[in-house]
């Protein structure tokens, strides 16, 4: 009984995917109609300012799902200026985690030292942006460049064209469901079976949800529609090396967080072997470096 009341929990939180919004582990993420980037970072930033970054004074912790194309724009930013971050992997069904939010229980959260708690990933980034700024390490001339009026529709495009063609693709069947699950195994906190109802009995049910999903969103081929996204997505690269030009902007970070969610699934080797965005991930990779995280519980 247990655990058919948990994967109709999972169901049912799958339904209820709208907006800009992914469902990942069960639980409904989803990007408030928060405000838009108003200021920008330009990428073109000497690496020895990048090492110097005084941003681990804030102790920033995320409250996340491993493999959430939002939550994973957010670490990409951090990666990319080398800002360090601990993250902290929330259970999708109790949400225990995340009490101390008694009226959001959405990812991701970001917390810092000084008690404060930012949520939905705009907002997040915004301000890491903001802070970067006045810190010095960004001049404002650079700030403005990083989010241009094209990169901010991108960006935005991330979320509400590409990410919602996540979840349908990762959970086309059992296997696959499970495949994109198996982060749950190596979450530090979770009990034995927290692990086992998260990741057999969620797998389960998201699989049952996203036939619904499909249909809220009219999608026909998850796969081939997944694959066009990406196509029309170099096709703004061009034959720059990114988005941004010689150097990322806010748009390559959002567009490379949703793909490098997914990096170890099944559906992830597909879009590299039938799309051409694989020369831009791997200077994508290749630039945003290793991760800047320092701890995962």
């Amino acid at each position: 009984p247990r655990a058919m009341a948990a994967a109709a929990r999972f169901a049912r939180i799958g339904a209820r995917l709208s907006g800009a919004a992914c469902v990942v582990g069960g639980t409904y993420l989803a990007q408030s109609e928060a405000r838009c980037f108003s200021k920008a970072v330009n990428s073109k930033v000497p690496a020895s300012a990048v090492d110097t970054v005084p941003l681990s004074s804030l102790g920033y912790t995320l409250y996340q799902y491993e493999i959430c194309p939002f939550c994973n724009k957010v670490k990409s930013l951090l990666d990319f200026f080398h800002v360090p971050y601990a993250t902290v992997d929330v259970n999708p069904l109790t949400k225990s985690e995340i009490k101390f939010s008694e009226d959001y229980k959405k990812v991701p959260i970001m917390r810092t030292e000084a008690g404060e708690q930012l949520r939905d990933s705009p907002v997040i980034m915004e301000h890491i942006l903001d802070n970067l700024k006045a810190s010095g390490v960004l001049s404002a001339k650079d700030f403005d460049a990083f989010c241009s009026d094209k990169a901010r529709e991108w960006a935005t495009w991330a979320d509400k064209e590409l990410a919602v063609y996540i979840y349908p693709n990762i959970t086309r069947s059992y296997s696959e469901s499970l495949e994109a699950f198996s982060y749950i195994r190596d979450v530090p906190h979770f009990s034995a079976l927290d692990k086992a109802t998260n990741m057999y009995v969620g797998a389960l049910a998201m699989v049952f949800a996203q036939g619904k999903i499909k249909k809220k969103y009219n999608i026909i081929d998850e796969r081939e529609e997944m694959f066009d996204k990406l196509r029309l997505w170099t096709k703004e690269v061009g034959d720059k090396p990114f988005a941004g030009g010689d150097r990322p902007n806010l748009a390559d970070i959002a567009v490379f967080g949703c793909v490098r969610a997914i990096k170890h699934t099944g559906t992830h080797k597909d879009i590299m072997a039938n799309t051409d965005v694989g020369p831009w991930y791997k200077r994508m990779e290749d630039t945003v470096g290793g991760t800047s995280r320092r701890r995962r519980a």
